[in-house]
């Protein structure tokens, strides 16, 4: 049987199958409210719960943030996962059949992850000529076999009898022709939800250069938005609501084999902000486990700061100099004294204060400041005893510290204060009005006319749409939407509300033409409309459109 796209048929269908209440409360804590849930927004820092999920509409809107939308769309956002992905997990996690005939990519991007799981396949069945390496690492067969680890051989082009195009998507062909891999240990990287997508490789003789190689980004492989070792450790990660972020592949292997089956690390470059939000979504403890020494310092320093901005406090755990997660793994009463002693951030940056050298001191504190200063817009309950204890410990004058923060927060302000404006409660009512088509879609006026870029492309769609368009269809072709389409169906309007919202769309755009016309009569017979429409805000729908024919 061919592969095919999802149709909307079995999405509804889903969808009334399920209860959002149920699917929702497996990730958050939900309280109710009168008809309605709230919690504490996943997507973005707050302190007071804006996160509304109603068992009625079948849909969650944050107020604070404006991501909303069916249980599709939250598992969509929480899992970072593509709608297809959302909608499989969906029926994973409520019991119902997912048709095996259903697929949410092309023929050539299938052909990408098939060639990938079989050249992986190919490298593991090699992995027995690096054996020795492999044992001189401590590595057992069954973590071998689980990260699927493999080997390179020169020939590997040859024996594989691919499509050297599909080869080269995939990164494994220079642009010579040659194997970009080749005599190396091959370590697969499994995107988030199983599947294959790219290969880090390591070298096993001292002359060769560089120690590690990774796929360049490809189709299917984006490093900025995968960890290593995420797939295997999910589930663990979902379970305990804590994750350890460590620095490399090794670190994430070993971690695992000691038993500690909730590492992951970022591909070959730093956390990016995209990870960060990826873990605060799945753990509550996010301890940062990095080398244990000044880069690895420097490392932890920047994540830590990535966190901090997101309004979450990580936990740090130090290695001894010289050591790392990796080496640390063969000591494992070692290994668990230094994570579960990790400290909070604000404890470790007091700590780093507190123990640098007289030069550096200054410099220092301003830098940890610099850092917990993210929480004065989420905490400031938590950056004011930080501050405190800060300055009992640096012995450090209060005002000086508190100067600190205004002075690091000027840029930061800048950064996190959005420019949107938000969306005239006219407008919502006016694409309500359209959307349950008590305003017809014959209305015209300038997209510009809108402040909510939303609110616009909404009215561009319905302008267009012969009968009234499918909200899931709506959210699944355009998922920006999802947002006002939830609020919208969250709130009601009367029939008033909606009439005086189109007189005064229907009035700015009368004031848009006047500035744009130069001729008398036209401008008197504007004027005349703009005038009837101000009488006539008590009459019905088809008075107020009379107006302006």
């Amino acid at each position: 049987m061919g592969r095919k796209k999802i149709p909307l048929s079995f999405i509804e269908d889903l969808l009334s199958r399920v209860d959002i209440v149920d699917v929702i409360s497996q990730y958050l804590t939900l309280k109710q409210v009168g008809r309605n849930y709230s919690a504490l927004c996943p997507f973005h820092p707050e302190k007071t719960p804006s996160f509304v999920v109603s068992p009625e509409k079948q849909i969650f809107k944050c107020f604070g943030c404006g991501v909303g939308g069916t249980a599709i769309t939250f598992i969509e956002k929480y899992e970072n996962l593509s709608f297809y992905e959302a909608v499989k997990r969906l029926c994973e996690i409520t019991g119902i059949e997912f048709p095996s005939e259903f697929s949410e990519i092309d023929e050539e991007t299938d052909i990408l992850y098939e060639t990938a799981y079989e050249v992986a396949k190919y490298f593991h069945s090699k992995v027995e000529k690096i054996k020795d390496y492999l044992l001189n690492r401590n590595l057992e067969n069954t973590t071998i076999k689980r990260f699927l680890l493999g080997y390179a051989p020169e020939t590997y082009l040859k024996d594989l009898k691919k499509d050297r195009e599909i080869l080269k998507k995939l990164n494994l062909v220079t642009e010579k022709g040659k194997p970009f891999f080749a005599n190396r240990l091959i370590i697969p990287i499994f995107n988030h939800t199983g599947k294959i997508v790219a290969f880090g490789a390591r070298a096993l003789r001292k002359n060769q250069t560089p120690k590690y190689i990774n796929s360049p980004e490809n189709d299917i492989f984006h490093k900025g938005n995968i960890l290593y070792g995420f797939y295997q450790a999910k589930e663990n990660i979902l379970k305990d609501k804590e994750v350890i972020v460590v620095e490399g592949y090794f670190d994430v292997i070993s971690l695992f084999q000691a038993g500690i089956e909730k590492a992951v690390a970022p591909m070959g470059t730093s956390l990016t902000e995209n990870h960060a939000k990826t873990l605060k979504r799945y753990a509550k403890k996010i301890v940062l486990f990095f080398d244990g020494d000044s880069a690895g310092e420097r490392a932890t320093l920047r994540a830590a700061e990535i966190f901090a901005k997101l309004g979450v406090e990580p936990f740090i755990a130090r290695p001894p100099e010289g050591e790392d997660p990796d080496s640390l793994s063969r000591n494992k009463k070692l290994l668990d004294e230094i994570i579960s002693q990790a400290l909070p951030l604000s404890k470790y940056l007091i700590k780093l204060a507190k123990t640098s050298s007289l030069e550096e001191k200054t410099d220092t504190i301003k830098q940890v400041v610099s850092i917990f200063s993210y929480f004065d817009t989420v905490d400031p309950f938590k950056l004011r005893r930080f501050l405190s204890e800060l300055s009992v410990e640096t012995d450090s004058d209060i005002k000086w510290l508190k100067s600190l923060i205004k002075t690091a927060n000027r840029s930061f302000t800048k950064e996190t204060t959005s420019s949107k404006l938000p969306t005239p409660e006219y407008e919502k009512a006016f694409i309500k009005g359209l959307l349950e088509r008590k305003i017809p879609s014959k209305v015209e006026i300038s997209p510009n006319l809108f402040i909510s870029d939303e609110c616009r492309k909404l009215y561009i769609l319905l302008k267009h749409s012969e009968k009234p368009p499918n909200p899931i269809e709506l959210e699944k072709e355009y998922p920006e939407l999802g947002g006002i389409l939830a609020e919208l169906s969250l709130t009601e309007f009367t029939e008033d509300e909606i009439k005086a919202a189109l007189c005064r769309v229907l009035k700015k755009e009368i004031e848009r033409k006047l500035r744009n016309v130069k001729e008398f009569n036209i401008k008197k017979k504007l004027k005349l409309m703009s005038i009837n429409l101000s009488n006539k805000e008590v009459g019905g729908i088809e008075d107020i459109l009379s107006c302006i024919n």
